[in-house]
């Protein structure tokens, strides 16, 4: 039987560690990109999440091969565990301010695994004893954590600021759930300020209505599995089952991939991500 209660009886305490290694699997795709990441063990990273299943008492994630996929419930758990680890991190910024301990990077959820590993791989090479800590956030947010000299790296689409350097263009792909027939002009996006928004908003042809704004990648997958409408991912995004390509849309202008670092990146390792992240992007 799962041990759904904390040691007082009452409801699920979920470890904010144990929601930060949920995501990092997410985001690299795997346990050991995620622990290598977190500076844990395997063995740990797939300890946390066996903790979350028993706390929840149903199962997050699945076994497809060699790869790990996330259950539909998992799915949801994964939604709320970006969010939590947003606010616990935001909340920590604020009451005890940036641990300079670790070398932050802020990254759109829409970044590919590919191009995230490659700049963890570069920080980690020339800081192997630093930590590398993941902040997931729109677009519009890392604007703000460059500004506020929250992150080290911000990785997005569009302008991030002043040193806002461009990496090249992303093309974009529609996308509909597949076993629906959403009507084409019915689009699901972020809420406003949102470049791809923007391009879904912009593409020739029929007047286009947001039938459904989001605020994370994860509820906006939802909306399109169900049905809501269509939607516009990079067309490298991992989008998991129930979601295919759409072909038969106008085109749509890409999105330019932007890099941003703070004080503590020096410009040879500015160039050395610049350079793994387009590296990353032709052998995607």
């Amino acid at each position: 039987m799962a041990d759904r209660t904390d040691d007082d009886g009452g409801v699920p305490n979920l470890d904010v560690t144990c929601l930060r290694s949920l995501v990092a699997v997410a985001s690299f795709a795997g346990v050991r990109r995620a622990a290598d990441s977190l500076h844990l063990s395997q063995a740990a990273v797939s300890g946390h999440i066996r903790r979350l299943e028993s706390q929840l008492g149903f199962a997050i994630v699945t076994r497809q091969g060699r790869n790990i996929a996330f259950t539909t419930r998992g799915e949801d758990v994964l939604r709320e565990a970006y969010r939590l680890v947003a606010a616990h991190d935001d909340a920590v910024d604020r009451l005890a301010g940036a641990d300079d301990d670790a070398i932050v990077i802020a990254s759109t959820e829409q970044v590919s695994e590919p191009m995230l590993s490659a700049v963890v791989d570069v920080l980690s090479a020339k800081h192997p004893r630093t930590p590398i800590g993941l902040r997931f956030h729109r677009s519009a947010r890392l604007r703000e954590f460059v500004h506020e000299h929250r992150a080290d790296v911000a990785i997005g689409f569009g302008p991030l600021g002043s040193t806002t350097i461009d990496v090249g263009d992303v093309p974009l792909t529609w996308f509909a759930a597949t076993d629906k027939s959403p009507d084409p002009n019915d689009v699901v996006a972020f809420s406003a300020p949102c470049v791809v928004r923007d391009r879904m908003l912009d593409a020739s042809g029929a007047q286009r209505v947001v039938t459904r704004e989001c605020i994370d990648l994860t509820s906006l997958l939802t909306a399109v599995r169900d049905g809501v409408g269509v939607t516009a991912l990079p067309s490298t995004s991992n989008h998991g089952p129930g979601i295919a390509p759409v072909t038969h849309l106008p085109t749509l202008s890409p999105v330019p991939l932007t890099l941003a670092t703070g004080s503590r990146i020096d410009a040879r390792t500015r160039r050395e991500i610049v350079a793994a992240l387009r590296t990353a992007w032709v052998g995607r």
